[in-house]
């Protein structure tokens, strides 16, 4: 990436509480300010192309280059001290830092007060790293002094308290590491299909509960990441009623400890997405709207750019599908309308997947609309990217439902080649799915009977693995994305997609 296209995203990132403190910490520096014309040129977003001769028509060939150098440095270092006001992080050490200088100049008693004021900020952030560093400095200060002011019996008090800090410190890195992993796993393997990929998972889920039962510290981080990791390990193996329940205990937990909320909340997000993507699987659509107001709350906090325009990318993806898995596809084309140019302008500031997931819903929408056009548009988006897409569920997922969606065109020569390759993906997962399976039979059967008395012998064909598929917990996860079931019907009985969605909604 080069320099002039990383100060755009720099600046591009910047919220407005951020963009008028960089005026007011420009306006306090001394010197040549040619830097702030580069500025308001790409905050008037000035295409990259122009940039270069508009900055030079402005500055009379002043250099562009150092300018670039000096803006992303002032704007970092902008940031820097801004973040000293807002994050806890640098008040804790801005604290250690006066007690350094202060121990320095031998006013000891002022350095230890500045050390204590440092210490607890730590100990009521929770921030265990910080608090080891802090006690180990308090150490380092009493073993410069010889020790004049304590006993040995105080010494050591101190000394088992860090070695308290260092005990829980482990702990939590081993439950952020099992989390981690398990998050791995999730993401790039995909969803657990199967009782053998359920039972791969069993080192974590034991390594996780003997963490547990072993460790006697109950802080908020140390909760946190066991409900995490039940709620995620739940909702992935299909308990979807007890991944809701690890969930609810989770946003209780940010309830009642907002201090230690994290700016951005990613954690907070987790929670409350692995809420509405258990209601979706589950089918519970009706019952998301309380936790899509906790997602669109997100959205109006100061946090960066990128954070609220994945927040309400993702706010935009959760209401659009609870939409159309009620089948409102009125509705959702008026919500797509007001909402989705704002969201494809700003699209490459968001995560790979993330983007993958927009396209998809776009694509889904106009599928079930028949705006075919508009489908191959979106399709088109999705393929473009898949090199860099391909290891993801949801990329998975859009091959099948681009292969109903080719069938539908009647595009039957690209059926074979692609299902051959789905298949290889398939084997070397080794398991055999039933939905991949219906759907690999039903695209095989365009073009579909036109007569209804040969549609509904079809129909009945159908009625064993669609009521497999019901039945499977493991075979569910995709239907959250795209009903494949409903789908299918409306094609082989004509009867209308909106009502099949609209029943079957009402009846979970």
């Amino acid at each position: 990436m080069n320099s002039i296209h990383t100060l755009i995203i720099l600046v591009n990132s910047l919220t407005k509480t951020e963009k008028r403190y960089f005026h007011l910490y420009s306006n306090l520096q001394s010197g040549d300010k040619v830097y702030i014309s580069l500025f308001n040129l790409i905050d008037s977003n000035t295409s990259p192309e122009d940039l270069y001769s508009c900055f030079c028509k402005i500055q009379n060939g002043r250099n562009f280059e150092a300018a670039v150098k000096h803006l992303y440095r002032t704007i970092l270092d902008c940031l820097v001290k801004l973040r000293e006001k807002q994050d806890i992080q640098a008040r804790i050490f801005n604290y250690i830092s006066k007690a350094n200088i202060l121990f320095e100049r031998e006013m000891y008693d002022e350095a230890f007060i500045e050390l204590d004021k440092s210490k607890k900020l730590a100990s009521m952030y929770e921030n265990d790293p910080l608090l080891l560093l802090i006690r180990r400095i308090e150490l380092k200060y009493l073993s410069a002094l010889e020790f004049e002011t304590i006993s040995e019996k105080q010494l050591i008090n101190k000394q088992m308290k860090v070695n308290e800090v260092i005990k829980y410190a482990k702990s939590l890195n081993q439950h952020t590491q099992l989390y981690d992993i398990l998050k791995h796993r999730l993401i790039h393997k995909g969803y657990i299909r199967s009782d053998k990929q359920k039972e791969d998972l069993n080192d974590l889920v034991l390594s996780e509960l003997y963490l547990i039962a072993n460790s006697s510290y109950r802080s908020f981080e140390a909760n946190k990441l066991h409900l995490l990791f039940q709620a995620t390990y739940y909702l992935n193996v299909g308990n979807y009623k007890l991944a809701i329940q690890y969930y609810q205990e989770l946003i209780g937990l940010f309830n009642e400890n907002q201090h230690l909320i994290l700016n951005p909340p990613i954690y907070y997000l987790s929670a409350i997405q692995g809420v509405l993507d258990s209601l979706y699987v589950a089918g519970l659509y009706r019952e998301t709207s309380f936790f899509l107001s906790k997602l669109e709350a997100l959205t109006i906090g100061e946090y960066s750019t990128e954070f609220i325009l994945h927040v309400k990318t993702l706010v935009y993806i959760y209401k659009s599908n609870s939409l159309l898995h009620m089948g409102h596809f009125e509705q959702a084309k008026k919500l797509k309308e007001r909402q989705e140019e704002e969201l494809l302008k700003k699209i490459t500031s968001l995560r790979l997947e993330t983007q993958l997931s927009l396209y998809l819903s776009s694509a889904i929408l106009c599928m079930y609309t028949k705006d075919y056009s508009q489908t191959r548009k979106y399709m088109k988006k999705i393929f473009s990217l898949g090199k860099l897409l391909h290891t993801f569920p949801t990329y998975k997922i859009a091959r099948l439902i681009n292969l109903l969606f080719q069938a539908e065109l009647g595009n039957y020569e690209f059926f074979e080649n692609e299902i051959t390759s789905i298949k290889r993906n398939i084997q070397f997962e080794k398991h055999t799915y039933i939905t991949e399976k219906l759907i690999f039979k039903f695209v095989r059967d365009y073009p579909l009977p036109s007569y209804e008395k040969a549609r509904n012998k079809q129909w009945q064909q159908y009625q064993k693995d669609i009521q497999k598929i019901k039945e499977d917990k493991y075979e569910r996860q995709l239907l959250k994305t795209f009903d494949v079931l409903s789908w299918i019907e409306n094609k082989i009985t004509r009867r209308s997609l909106a009502e099949i969605l609209a029943e079957k909604s009402q009846s979970y």
